[in-house]
């Protein structure tokens, strides 16, 4: 029995972490807002019980040390991986083996619906926070070069202009902290003019740093849960009322003052980083003409989250690639013996291009879920090894199946 939910909760746990570092969504703008199925729109409350007893997964795993200790602990005091391609690819490459174990202990292949994964989704992403875990130490620096402690403190450590930061509450998570830096943005303009202070830009990685060092002294309970379940489509309608869409266009439509926010903008970002970029353009912004007439908006409740989910619809935090190199993959990795050349579709396997709606990494997360059984027993039959994948792979393969079917590109 232990055996047996071991190697079920393993399973489990292997899908629920390639939501734990992402923010995408598989989402058509035609379709219903039932067809919204990731974990942004999954209930945490109800996944924690899915976890703690009604899923078993507790029986293994912990998460933030509550729960078994058996198998790794799957919070936020876990060193997540980098990114959702080094998940997805490790979860691919070590997948024979799981199957082989739940066949030796004759262990039934689970049944877990998309509803009940949602929600396991977003249980766990809120116990690790989706977002890339940063440097401290780095962030401490950062927080004196940047004249950040100019005007707040830490641990009573700093100036007084603004709080002590490790004494406000709920804002050392990613969405809230996205909210916080937005809101409280003009008045941080008017206290580093009184300081006659340049902005301070932050790039790459160093929001993500920022906040690790933030988050390493606010103590108290991390407070995402709240934001979650999150409505992609009331995002949609925040997006339009908040006059995002002044600025930003989102497939061709809306304003160019801002970078176009579709799922043509690359490179990947965090949704940390979104909240530097957010942070970085913000006194520019509204010296602008064009928005000059504009009241500024300021994001209440679990307005940024359902913002935060509509874009992430968009592919905007999606692992980018390039079409050729994915096409190349799918050749030297043999998956055209099944899909075809061009992922067209063959007798042995459905095709994976020209569906009709996105194929993201979490697609294909999905498509090993519900069919890799299957192809592992075919691969064996016709005697060639279960392709192997690189962190890398995933990005371009996911680029290849989204391109149109007579380019390949």
């Amino acid at each position: 029995m232990i055996a047996k939910r071991q190697a079920v909760i393993w399973l489990v746990a292997a899908l629920g972490a390639t939501a734990l570092l992402t923010a995408a969504l598989v989402w058509q703008r035609q379709y219903a807002l039932t067809h919204w199925s990731t974990f942004m729109v999954g209930d945490p409350h109800v996944g924690a019980q899915l976890f703690f007893d009604r899923g078993g997964c507790a029986h293994c795993h912990s998460v933030n040390g509550v729960g078994a200790k058996t198998a790794p602990d799957l919070g936020f005091s876990q060193s997540p991986e980098a990114g959702l391609n080094q998940v997805v690819s490790a979860m691919w490459n070590h997948a024979p083996r799981m199957w082989e174990r739940m066949r030796t202990d004759k262990i039934p292949y689970p049944d877990l619906r998309n509803e009940e994964m949602s929600h396991l989704f977003a249980f766990l992403y809120t116990a690790r926070y989706v977002d890339e875990r940063g440097d401290a130490e780095n962030g401490q620096r950062l927080f004196a070069k940047k004249g950040c402690a100019r005007c707040h403190s830490i641990d009573g450590q700093g100036g007084d202009i603004g709080p002590d930061l490790s004494s406000v509450a709920g804002v050392d998570t990613p969405m809230r902290w996205t909210q916080a830096m937005w809101n409280h943005a003009p008045a941080m303009e008017r206290g580093v003019e009184r300081l006659h202070m340049a902005w301070p830009v932050f790039q790459g990685r160093e929001m993500n740093d920022l906040l690790a060092y933030v988050r390493a002294n606010c103590p108290g309970q991390r407070r995402e849960a709240e934001l979650l379940p999150a409505n992609p489509e009331r995002g949609r309608k925040i997006f339009e009322t908040k006059s995002c869409s002044v600025c930003h266009s989102v497939q061709g439509k809306g304003g160019h003052v801002g970078p176009e926010l579709g799922t043509s903008r690359k490179p990947v970002i965090t949704i940390v980083q979104f909240a530097g970029l957010m942070w970085n353009h913000s006194p520019d912004l509204w010296r602008r003409p064009e928005v000059r007439s504009i009241a500024r908006p300021a994001f209440q409740g679990q307005e940024i989250a359902d913002l935060v989910a509509y874009l992430a619809g968009l592919s905007y935090f999606d692992p980018s690639g390039v079409p050729l190199e994915g096409q190349a993959l799918f050749s030297e990795r043999g998956c055209g013996y099944c899909h075809g050349a061009q992922a067209q579709g063959a007798p042995g396997g459905p095709a994976l291009r020209g569906r009709g709606r996105p194929f993201t990494a979490i697609a294909l997360a999905a498509a090993l879920w519900e069919h890799g059984p299957k192809m592992y027993e075919r691969s064996r039959m016709l005697g060639r090894a279960w392709p192997m994948l690189n962190e890398g792979d995933v990005g371009d393969l996911v680029a290849f199946l989204n391109a149109p079917p007579e380019s390949g590109r």
